[in-house]
């Protein structure tokens, strides 16, 4: 799944944790949706040098039957392939937040280099819309007052549908919510 979600304070029915948050910041759904990875670091380094342990066996033999200049497209072969994970690995540091709060909506996106942007939604307003691009491409995007937020890029199709039917639950529940009195 490419998303975590906490859904704390009523949603849980756990009173104590939402009496202890803020009654205007009480979060009604939390989620973070990142990308998926299949290969873990460790096993990246792991593939990594035994890939070079058997550039080096072959840069051995090709010195010894006289090709040593294909030893430097062996190197270059091996570099490259690093590069592209490493960059694989820089983009997967992006993320993005769905909060859903007494008051917003909130989207903050995060880039692999820090920096954040955040939208803010009225939440009795905003239309959750999952729009189908083909058979096995959608787009999921939050619409209110003429405005349109796209997000969730870098997740499945499938992993997109599911999240916009808890996002639309959460919503739901939100609307029909009995409001707390901010002034006690």
């Amino acid at each position: 799944m490419a998303y975590e979600s906490d859904q704390t304070a009523e949603v849980n029915g756990d009173v104590a944790e939402a009496d202890a948050m803020p009654k205007a910041r009480r979060l009604h759904f939390n989620a973070t949706l990142y990308a998926h990875r299949s290969l873990k670091r460790k096993n990246f380094n792991r593939m990594i040098l035994i890939l070079a342990a058997f550039c080096l066996f072959a840069a051995i033999r090709f010195i010894m039957v006289g090709a040593w200049p294909v030893v430097i497209f062996v190197a270059i072969d091996l570099i490259a392939l690093w590069l592209a994970f490493y960059f694989n690995y820089r983009a997967a540091q992006r993320f993005e937040t769905v909060q859903l709060t007494d008051r917003d909506l909130l989207v903050t996106r995060v880039q692999p280099n820090g920096h954040a942007e955040t939208w803010r939604f009225e939440p009795y307003w905003v239309q959750v819309k999952l729009r189908e691009l083909g058979e096995d491409r959608n787009e999921l995007s939050l619409r209110s007052h003429g405005e349109q937020l796209s997000f969730g890029h870098f997740m499945l199709p499938d992993e997109r549908r599911e999240f916009a039917d808890a996002l639309e639950i959460a919503l739901a529940r939100w609307r029909h919510r009995v409001p707390v009195d901010e002034s006690v």
